[in-house]
Parts: C-alpha cells; sequence; structure tokens
C-alpha cells in the first residue's frame, strides 16, 4: 500500500471518520481503518454504535490496507508540509513521510478491525441536505446527555402527512420543528443524539441530497461517497402534545438580539449552583431580574405592548441562550403562559417551537 497525498486531503479524509468520545474499553476502537481499494483511498472508524466510511479517488500504487491510531496519525500528519506519503510493507509496518521527515508506525492487520456493518434496509429516502440540517440544529441542543431515560437523549423523527418532524427534550425544555417534504411515507424513529451530532459534523459544507435508510433497529445517512451508519434508540417517546401549550398564551414580539443580551447580562449575577432569572410582566414592561446571595442581584428591563394581569416566572438563562443562538431572525416571539406554567419562544411564520419549563424560586 503506497500513498502520495496533498496533506489537507489527507486530513479531511482521516476525521471523517473520527467518532468523538469513544466510550468502549476496546483498544482497537481507537484506531481506524485505511485502504486503497479500486482507485479508491477508503477510511473506516467505529465506536461499535457508529461506524462512518468515507472514501476518495486518489492516485496509489498497490492496492492494501492497515489499522492506525487515529489521534497519533492526525498529529503526524498536521506537523508535516503539503505532502505527505504513507508506505506500508508486507509486514503492516508504516512510514510516513515528507520532504526530509521520515516516521514509523507498527500497524495492525486489517482483520483485527470490526467489519463495517452490512445492513439489508427495508425504507429509503432522500431529503435535500440543507433541509436536514437545518431541522437538527434547531433541535440537537434540547436532546438530554443523561442515560437515565433512553429516549431523552435522542431525537424524534417522524415523517407523516408529506411532512417531517423532528422532537427533541431533556425534560426542562422541548425543541419541535416541521418542515414540508414531498416525501408519502409513515415513518417514526428515534435517533441517538451522538448520531445527530456526528451526521451534523460529517456533512458539514456538503451538498445535494441525502439517503436515509432505516431498519428495525438501525439508521444509515448516506451520501455518495460518505456512510454513516448508526443503531436507533429503543423505547417510548415522551407525548410531546401534552407539553406543548395549546392555549392561554400571553406572547410579546422582542427584538430577538437585544433579548439575547439582556439575559446574558443578567445571568452574569446568577446563583452558581441553581442559575434562574425571573421574568415580570407588567403593564407595557418585562423585567428580568436575579439574585444570589453573598453575591449581589441584576435587572434590566425591556418595553413590550402587554396590558393584563401582572405574571412572574423564572427559568434557566442557558436554556434561553441555547435557543436564541440557533435563531436567525430579527423579531421573535416570546410566550409565558396564563398559569406562569411554561414558557415559549417561537419564530413567525415558520412551524418552529421551543418550550419552556419553568423553576421554583
Amino acid at each position: 500500500m503506497n500513498i502520495f497525498c496533498n496533506k489537507e486531503v489527507l486530513i479531511n479524509q482521516i476525521q471523517k471518520v473520527q467518532i468523538a468520545n469513544i466510550k468502549s474499553t476496546l483498544p482497537i476502537l481507537n484506531n481506524i481503518l485505511l485502504e486503497t481499494k479500486d482507485g479508491y483511498l477508503i477510511t473506516f472508524g467505529t465506536d461499535m454504535d457508529i461506524s462512518i466510511k468515507y472514501k476518495r479517488k486518489i492516485d496509489y500504487q498497490k492496492d492494501g490496507a492497515v489499522i492506525l491510531p487515529i489521534k497519533k496519525l492526525i498529529n503526524i500528519i498536521n506537523s508535516l508540509s503539503k505532502e505527505v506519503k504513507i508506505d506500508v510493507d508486507e509486514n503492516i509496518k508504516v512510514n510516513i513521510s515528507s520532504e526530509k521527515f521520515s516516521s514509523h508506525l507498527i500497524g495492525i492487520k486489517k482483520e483485527e478491525y470490526p467489519l463495517f456493518p452490512e445492513v439489508n434496509w427495508k425504507i429509503s429516502f432522500n431529503l435535500p441536505l440543507e433541509t436536514l440540517l437545518y431541522i437538527l440544529k434547531k433541535t440537537y441542543f434540547s436532546a438530554s446527555q443523561d442515560e437515565t431515560f433512553i429516549p431523552y437523549c435522542g431525537i424524534l423523527m417522524i415523517l407523516e402527512e408529506r411532512k417531517v418532524i423532528l422532537i427533541s427534550t431533556d425534560g426542562h425544555r422541548l425543541s419541535y420543528i416541521k418542515k414540508d417534504i414531498d416525501i408519502d411515507k409513515n415513518i417514526k424513529v428515534i435517533i441517538p443524539i451522538k448520531t445527530i451530532q456526528e451526521v451534523m459534523r460529517v456533512f458539514k459544507g456538503m451538498e445535494d441530497e441525502i439517503k436515509i435508510s432505516l431498519t428495525d433497529k438501525e439508521i444509515c445517512f448516506e451520501q455518495e461517497n460518505l456512510c454513516l451508519i448508526s443503531r436507533q434508540l429503543e423505547g417510548d417517546f415522551p407525548d410531546y402534545n401534552k407539553i406543548i401549550p395549546m392555549e392561554g398564551l400571553i406572547e410579546l414580539s422582542l427584538d430577538r438580539e437585544n433579548f439575547n443580551s439582556c439575559v446574558k447580562r443578567v445571568s452574569l449575577m446568577a446563583d452558581e449552583k441553581r442559575s434562574f432569572i425571573k421574568f415580570n410582566l407588567k403593564k407595557n414592561l418585562l423585567l428580568i431580574s436575579t439574585f444570589a446571595q453573598e453575591v449581589g442581584d441584576a435587572k434590566e428591563e425591556i418595553d413590550v405592548k402587554y396590558s393584563g394581569k401582572e405574571i412572574e416566572i423564572a427559568f434557566n438563562p442557558k436554556y434561553i441562550i441555547d435557543v436564541l443562538r440557533v435563531m436567525e431572525d430579527t423579531e421573535i416571539i416570546f410566550g409565558i403562559t396564563e398559569q406562569a406554567n411554561k414558557g415559549i419562544i417561537r419564530q413567525k411564520g415558520e412551524d418552529f417551537l421551543y418550550v419552556l419549563m419553568p423553576m421554583r424560586i
């Protein structure tokens, strides 16, 4: 196996299949497979839950394969100049060189690495990649990282009535988005949050459509030369319709950047252990405030159009900042239920809704 390749091309090829935060105790999973075959350089990485394979047309002299430690490989290549040469001999000894630099790594035989999954897919459909990445961006941050309740650790994807719906929740907040699509299928699947993050990473900057395939237990995201296969999450996703407030909402139109800045400034004085900010809605005024014993307090006012009864509610400021970060419109809608038991943030003209559960203070 002999490769002579541009440094940036090679790094991109390797990093595409580098899966983050591998928790397995199997040392082999800290490596990746490099293979030259049929005119392609193929890289493959896995953590046994997610498998990613990427191939690229390159010039090389000989078919072959080797397993190498991914972090060491990236560090070496990153330190080199523009062109990198990788030679693998019959004893799986790897020489990595560039100009006057030369290093040797002890490789591992291909047979020691897990196989890329071969799956008979039951259902397949295509989505515009831009649409998929957009709706993932609007929902991924609301999923839970706590594995106590597994379905919370993913995004529920529903296809029905020529629409795609994504919902995520960690029990404290919920993100919901719906988009029209030209696909007449009925599908419901929970995708692990780690898979979502890898999809957003590896397909970032790409164009055209993405093919999504399913069995009862696996899901695949694929373009021509890039394939990601993951397990699905099992269990029952919470009934999101019971969480979304359908009536009794008081809604305020706010400037997104100004609202975001106010929340950030006031939250600087929030208690570090139990971070909260209060919202007092009065006649034509929204007062945002917080206090922390032995530290101090802060408050800021926003002029609004409101003439109803006074309402007070508290939220975790991080949850507000998280959603405002992924919104684009200059003007957003901030809402509070009349019973002061939930809050919402949404954009005009889009089926996107963010629900906040209040904090007790």
